[in-house]
């Protein structure tokens, strides 16, 4: 009966829990060593074919460096390769033939791209590059060929190519059997005749994850497109990309050459091999088990004695380093004597494997590891199903995920299966409730009880000009439907919603106003919900987009009034401005309540198992990613806001400083601290964002101040009635009061039935 509280439905006989690896008598034991040269930054790395690691530096003083490392060496040993670089150049990728040799990708910058046009307008004539492209900034590029020792065997000028590709970023680049060169390079692949003469361009559309050549020569792309993750080989003769020919279904990750098979890939926490004639992958190693975020990794290399190798960056970090891990396999009991928690959850995000790794390589006391319900097979209502079955027997995982396990805080806790948490962070040596906004808290909290705690989180609005929606702080449905009135009949309120995703979106959000959770008692015969019915009419049935103007044309022009916006930065903050071009208003949802800019978790957030037998260590996990120092660098400026007031205060620093760079001409200039893209295809825009005002941050801490949690009675089951219901209104069919009052008569029968 639990699980069909969960789901409504579902076979739970037929589907099984995904085991994971902790039953094997063997683990694959972690040492880490730095991959840096004394004084320089660390770019582009690969492995060798003599299991050495070679990777690009940069020093302060600009000079570019190629070196090389021995695996599993223990202390930095970095020895520089020698290769001479022009100034201005630096190694932009690294590659392999198909023998062994490296292969450099090299760019060179001109002083500025005036004299670069100047200097290049008469090979602009010669040599089919024109003025406009000569003057983008590059001075050059090459593929350079060397030997291991870093002996020069081949170099070849590439600009006549790649010097016209706008914005150049070398990616990838690697060798066929008979030396044509494939230059990974934005959303292409440029297959180069040995000569360095464009053999054809084969474009992907969107932003290529991996470039690599099978045992057997063949050169496969993988990229994430718009059908999912796709993963093509090579058609030189048909010049163009085709699906690979395999029974096995590749999901995103990390794919790279096979030793002695096919591919050797990442997939979620997981590390396989596979031939493409294999029906199913072979499982080598939970990357988890081993502390090890899998999202991090950059290349991996099986070593001839057994031992694994791999390369990790994590760019998501704003203490990113670059590491050289080597896994060693070993006896479970020589590595054991902490004491294992598990975390159950459906899906496992980026930043929970980030977060898991990270608490166990310092802790030396606990260790958590993943439960995950289900595979990719299952549909959610089967895998939700399996964690209900586990928690109705008084069992489960010590930490639930209140994210990615599909299911309302109010239904855990109508289970009574979460651990009540305000003791422990009363009580906490460390932890104080005071340092953390209490709006944000609150999201998971219910009649004085705290059930999770976010420890990074966004904020889910509406944002208008403040000419159309006014500089009031929030708003009702009656002031949304008279600015609609007050606009022109072809004038769109809000882009790619539906009569359907509008109503359950703003049913969603008011459905604390209609529920009452503590009493069990629902009023859906209100003025207030006819009013969201009302509201919801007036968007089209299904989405539909044929306007000639791109979406920030329409914006601008007045043609579309309001968009749904995420902040999780200043910076994102900056970008909205940019797109309005006046003065703007994150007013928020429509809404009964005192807010409609809603607080979502953007991190690991979880509850503790009221049934744990650990609850000591998986507090010690809740309040890891609470921590000064892991709330001060939790993530890039676009990762969200920290919870702790104080860090996020540090945030705003970093935001509002200007940093500067000497141009050519002695003049200082300020440097960009990111570039922004809105929108995809045609229809986007891209903007250089710098330095925060100290209005912007004001702003932006305003809005999280007002901002509150959903208040989680809401359900699947209970919006899929209400648009049930609604759909006879739509079609004029039925009154707004005769859909009110069926609305009111199925949702209370269901509230009692599942109270």
């Amino acid at each position: 009966m639990l699980a069909l509280q969960f789901t409504g439905c579902g076979k739970t006989d037929e589907v099984q829990e995904t085991a994971g690896t902790q039953d094997k008598d063997y683990i694959y034991a972690a040492d880490y060593q730095d991959l840096e040269a004394d004084g320089y930054t660390t770019g582009s790395m690969i492995f060798g074919e003599d299991e050495k690691v070679y990777f690009a530096g940069s020093s302060e003083e600009g000079i570019k460096q190629l070196f090389s490392m021995d695996i599993g060496a223990g202390e930095s040993t970095a020895s520089p390769v020698p290769v001479e670089l022009e100034a201005d150049a630096y190694i932009s990728a690294i590659g392999t033939d198909s023998e062994g040799n490296l292969l450099l990708g090299i760019v060179k910058y001109a002083d500025t791209a005036v004299n670069i046009a100047a200097d290049n307008v008469n090979a602009a004539e010669d040599d089919n590059v024109s003025a406009e492209d000569a003057g983008s900034g590059i001075g050059g590029v090459e593929i350079r060929k060397i030997s291991l020792d870093g002996q020069t065997l081949e170099s070849v000028d590439v600009m006549n190519v790649l010097g016209k590709v706008k914005d150049l970023y070398i990616q990838n680049v690697l060798a066929d059997k008979d030396g044509n060169y494939y230059v990974n390079a934005n959303q292409s692949v440029y297959v180069l005749k040995p000569s360095g003469e464009m053999l054809c361009e084969l474009q992907a559309g969107t932003y290529i994850q991996s470039l690599f050549r099978m045992k057997d020569g063949t050169v496969v792309v993988g990229f994430y497109g718009d059908t999912g993750w796709r993963l093509q080989s090579v058609d030189l003769s048909g010049k163009a990309l085709k699906d690979l020919n395999s029974s096995i279904s590749f999901g995103y990750g990390t794919y790279q050459a096979g030793v002695d098979a096919d591919i050797l890939y990442t997939q979620d926490t997981k590390l396989y091999t596979c031939n493409l004639s294999d029906t199913e992958p072979t499982e080598v190693l939970d990357w988890l088990e081993s502390d090890i975020n899998s999202t991090s990794l950059q290349s991996v290399k099986l070593l001839k004695d057994g031992r694994i190798a791999a390369l990790s960056m994590d760019f998501m970090s704003e203490q990113s380093k670059p590491e050289l891990i080597v896994l060693t396999k070993k006896d479970r009991s020589e590595v054991s004597g902490k004491t294992t928690l598990t975390y159950g959850t459906v899906i496992v995000p980026y930043y929970l494997s980030n977060d898991i790794a990270a608490f166990n390589k310092q802790s030396d006391k606990y260790r958590i590891e993943v439960k995950q319900y289900g595979d990719d097979s299952m549909d959610d209502d089967a895998r939700v199903a399996l964690l209900a079955a586990d928690l109705a027997g008084g069992k489960g995982p010590d930490l639930i995920d209140m994210v990615f396990n599909f299911t309302s805080l109010d239904k855990f806790i109508s289970m009574g299966a979460l651990e009540d948490l305000t003791p422990y962070l009363e009580n906490d040596a460390v932890i104080k409730r005071e340092d953390y906004f209490e709006n944000v808290l609150n999201t998971y909290a219910r009649d004085g009880k705290l059930y999770a705690i976010i420890p990074c989180f966004g904020i889910s609005t509406i944002v208008g000009k403040v000419s159309d929606v006014g500089d009031k702080k929030s708003w009702t449905m009656d002031d949304t439907i008279n600015l609609m009135d007050s606009k022109p009949e072809d004038t769109q309120i809000l882009d790619y919603n539906t009569k359907n995703s509008i109503l359950q979106l703003l049913c969603s959000m008011n459905m604390g106003e209609f529920v009452d959770a503590e009493t069990g008692t629902c009023d859906f015969t209100g003025g207030e919900f006819k009013r969201i019915l009302e509201f919801s009419n007036q968007f089209p049935k299904e989405v539909s987009n044929d306007s000639d103007s791109g979406f920030v044309d329409r914006i601008r022009n007045g043609q579309l009034i309001l968009m749904q916006g995420n902040i999780t930065s200043v910076q994102q903050f900056q970008m909205y401005e940019y797109i309005f071009k006046e003065e703007i208003n994150f007013i928020g949802y429509p809404t009964i309540g005192e807010s409609g800019s809603v607080i979502r978790s953007n991190g690991t957030t979880a509850g503790m198992n009221v049934n744990s037998k650990n609850k000591e260590g998986a507090w010690e996990f809740l309040k890891f990613n609470l921590t000064k120092d892991r709330q001060e660098n939790l993530q890039l400026a676009n990762g969200g806001f920290p919870t702790m007031k104080e860090a996020l205060e540090k945030q705003f620093a970093k935001d509002v400083e200007a940093e500067y760079y000497e141009d050519t001409d002695g003049t200082q200039k300020e440097k960009s601290k990111s570039t922004w893209t809105y929108g995809s295809g045609t229809d986007n825009i891209t903007m250089d964002v710098y330095s925060a005002t100290q209005e912007q941050v004001a702003r932006v801490r305003e809005i999280i101040e007002q901002s509150v949690g959903l208040d989680g009675t809401e359900s699947e089951e209970m919006l899929s009635i209400i648009s049930e219901e609604a759909q006879s209104y739509f079609e004029g069919q039925k009154s707004a009061d005769d859909v009110a009052a069926l609305v009111q008569n199925r949702l209370q029968t269901y509230i009692n039935e599942t109270r």
